[in-house]
């Protein structure tokens, strides 16, 4: 991670929301710039998340963190994408009341669950669950055009799981990046049995994170984002192929 010339903004930022995007049925992408200075007058490393600051949702402050489901070369803006959770006061409150021209509070960027040139092998391998896909959209959209280059994967796998057609969040750019040169899509959907062939059906399993790199385990970094059990199984299958322990990442969705 170089910090040569990195753009940092220091304490809490007012963001105002220029768009909103609907993903699916209880998904939206907010899209933001600064309030204050227009832009977005610091950088970021695809897969970092902002910390939100909500004041005036409840009794007392409340902080969340959401990864930005933007990439780093889109330009003045960045983003994050929220899903309705059963009972969870955020991202309902999101979805239901932000609009464009609201203003939230946000600090960072914050996190090192990235691609690290140097440190990571040639092929990253991604392994998600429903809202965990958007640090590796992130992440796919910011190296699918260097795909090769120094200080860029020469290969990137993506496996996710949906429970239907109707959930895919960020289905456009899934997509696109399925038809990228080095660039792989697997989507396999739970609760959708009537899907076309293109889908896989059934929860995550190991047969499938094998199946999606052709059981070849070699210069493989893995990364995982979602429920604890997808992590765990990423894991181990990857510890299982003989992939050492530094080159396995995870990171938790579960508040």
């Amino acid at each position: 991670m170089d910090n040569t010339n990195r753009r940092v903004k220091r304490g809490w930022m007012n963001l105002r929301v220029v768009d909103v995007i609907e993903e699916t049925h209880d998904t939206k992408t907010f899209v933001m710039v600064d309030a204050d200075e227009g832009g977005r007058p610091w950088d970021y490393w695809a897969g970092q998340y902002l910390t939100f600051r909500f004041d005036d949702v409840a009794d007392k402050p409340i902080v969340r963190s959401y990864t930005m489901s933007s990439s780093p070369n889109q330009g003045e803006t960045c983003a994050f994408t929220v899903k309705r959770v059963e009972k969870g006061l955020i991202s309902n409150w999101l979805c239901d009341n932000v609009k464009v021209g609201s203003i939230l509070r946000a600090r960072g960027p914050i996190g090192r669950f990235i691609y690290e040139a140097g440190k990571d092998l040639s092929h990253l391998v991604m392994v998600a669950a429903g809202s965990g896909v958007t640090p590796f959209v992130s992440i796919m959209r910011e190296y699918a055009k260097k795909i090769g280059e120094p200080n860029s994967p020469k290969k990137m796998t993506l496996l996710v799981s949906y429970r239907s057609r109707k959930d895919l969040i960020l289905e456009e750019d899934l997509k696109a990046l399925s038809q990228t040169h080095g660039c792989q899509v697997f989507i396999t959907l739970s609760r959708d049995n009537e899907a076309p062939p293109e889908f896989w059906q059934g929860r995550i399993s190991a047969e499938m994170i094998s199946k999606s790199i052709s059981g070849n385990y070699k210069d493989c970094t893995f990364m995982s984002c979602g429920p604890t059990a997808i992590m765990d199984l990423t894991g181990k299958v990857a510890r299982d192929g003989g992939v050492p322990e530094t080159q396995i990442k995870t990171e938790s969705f579960e508040s």
